[in-house]
């Protein structure tokens, strides 16, 4: 029996000391004090059983933890064995341009999460740390080679202002899996990508350039052209993993990131360049794990102040819009489209449900990309998208009677974080679905032989039943 419990606890111990370190990245960077204890389990189980007697007791066990830092095997990422991608320092040739470029960056305001972080547990606290400790950019200036730029340009000659193209191409599509929340350290990223995974790092040292989820990737447009210069505008979506181990992960999911830059054709020179995230109400969301598990999830949006890179060569503070717009508009070129076009090209680019005309913002779901759903959005509803606050808002502005009465009806009606509601003009609710629901109901009707997305079959069937319902209703 006492050989029998003795093999036992050697097992457990095995279990729970051995920690597996595939790079040796992850030991330099995280546990600089910390040394693989694996080949002296066997004394390390004489030093804990302190009255030798083969076994060893809670009391004993337990002195682990004064002297051994315990991480689990396998929990996070040991199963992936990849390179992880450090900050790169890109060269700079000797008579290359150079292009400094200065950060700024505003910690997110706590207040503006749902979430009360002062009511937090002890055990969420630890995983709210990455934020919390998030005070200051990673760099506050990095100087750049005007070829490293490159990146930017579009992949062929003579273009026209409206051309757009993916940058980072998607790695996921709506039938994918997202990519694993499990993950603390960015993978290594292609070479003609090492730019933006530079950027991203200004910010934070571990910024991943493929989202777990949609949207996904960067898409780039030519705004403006001349004789020797290009114009160009970019929508990127990127992430950061704010903890290192032992920590759970917390992941920080910026908006987007809008960018513009002024460059030669030919990459020798950068004239300006700008990459930040929109200030809106509400433009970062967070997901974190409070244990090991995909159950112990949480979720927040929260409203990040500052959060932007900008080309110093400019000569204006990176809060002077104005003056900023003054100097990119006295460039004279040669053809162009409007900002505004640009933007809506890129989003358009991005989702392609954004072809059916919307006012707010829009559904991120894959349904609203369905062909059928987009004609039937077009030929019979006013359709928007709104955040609790953003209604909120609109309600205590009161700038329009008519936008605020519709604002008060949905608030009236609104039970669900994501919901669908159908409403006629006068604020009476037609039909309603969430997404727990529509998800729910395309679980059940699954299937290998299923030709046409469940999601987006149910979608427009919900639709066409509100339109049913609309016409059998009286309306005031």
């Amino acid at each position: 029996m006492p050989q029998f419990v003795t093999d036992s606890i050697l097992c457990i111990l095995a279990s729970v000391v051995i920690f597996l370190y595939y790079n040796d990245y992850f030991l330099l960077e995280e546990f600089s004090d910390v040394r693989d204890v694996t080949n002296n389990i066997e004394s390390i189980f004489e030093e804990l059983d302190v009255d030798t007697d083969g076994v060893l007791n809670k009391e004993e066990f337990l002195m682990m933890k004064n002297s051994y830092t315990i991480l689990q095997k396998n929990l996070y990422e040991s199963h992936l064995k990849y390179t992880v991608q450090g900050f790169p320092y890109l060269d700079i040739e000797l008579e290359e341009q150079v292009v400094n470029i200065d950060v700024a960056f505003t910690p997110l305001i706590l207040n503006s999460l749902k979430k009360n972080i002062s009511d937090v547990s002890e055990e969420e606290v630890g995983s709210l740390q990455g934020l919390l400790n998030w005070k200051k950019s990673h760099k506050e200036r990095h100087p750049f080679g005007a070829n490293s730029f490159s990146l930017f340009l579009p992949p062929r000659k003579n273009v026209q202002p409206g051309y757009t193209w993916w940058i980072v191409e998607p790695k996921i599509d709506k039938n994918s899996p997202p990519l694993s929340n499990q993950r603390y350290y960015p993978p290594q990223v292609p070479e003609n990508l090492l730019v933006l995974h530079a950027l991203l790092s200004l910010f934070h040292p571990h910024p991943f350039l493929w989202t777990r989820f949609q949207p996904q990737g960067t898409v780039a447009i030519v705004r403006a052209i001349e004789d020797n210069f290009y114009d160009i505008m970019f929508r990127m979506h990127a992430e950061f993993q704010l903890n290192k181990p032992p920590l759970h992960p917390f992941w920080f999911t910026p908006s987007q990131f809008q960018g513009r830059l002024i460059i030669s054709k030919d990459a020798t020179v950068v004239k300006f360049f700008y990459m930040g995230v929109p200030d809106t109400k509400l433009n970062v969301d967070m997901e974190w794990l409070n244990g090991p598990t995909e159950d112990s999830m949480e979720v927040d949006i929260g409203y990040m102040p500052q959060m932007s890179l900008i080309s110093s060569a400019i000569s204006v503070s990176s809060l002077d819009k104005i003056e900023i717009h003054q100097k990119l508009s006295s460039v004279k070129w040669n053809a162009e489209i409007t900002e505004e076009e640009a933007l809506n090209s890129l989003e358009s680019e991005m989702f392609s449900f954004k072809k059916a005309k919307y006012y707010r913002r829009t559904l991120r779901e894959t349904a609203l990309a369905s062909p059928p759903i987009l004609q039937i959005l077009k030929d019979n509803f006013i359709s928007f998208w709104s955040t609790v606050a953003d209604l909120e808002a609109i309600i205590n502005e009161n700038l329009d009677p008519a936008v605020s009465f519709l604002a008060r009806m949905c608030l009236k009606y609104y039970e669900f974080p994501v919901e669908s509601i159908v409403f006629f003009p006068n604020g009476s609710a037609i039909h309603r679905i969430n997404a727990n629901t529509l998800l729910g109901i395309a679980n059940e009707q699954d299937s290998l032989f299923e030709i046409r997305d469940p999601i987006e079959k149910n979608y427009q069937e919900f639709l066409e039943n509100a339109l049913l319902m609309s016409k059998a209703m009286k309306v005031d």
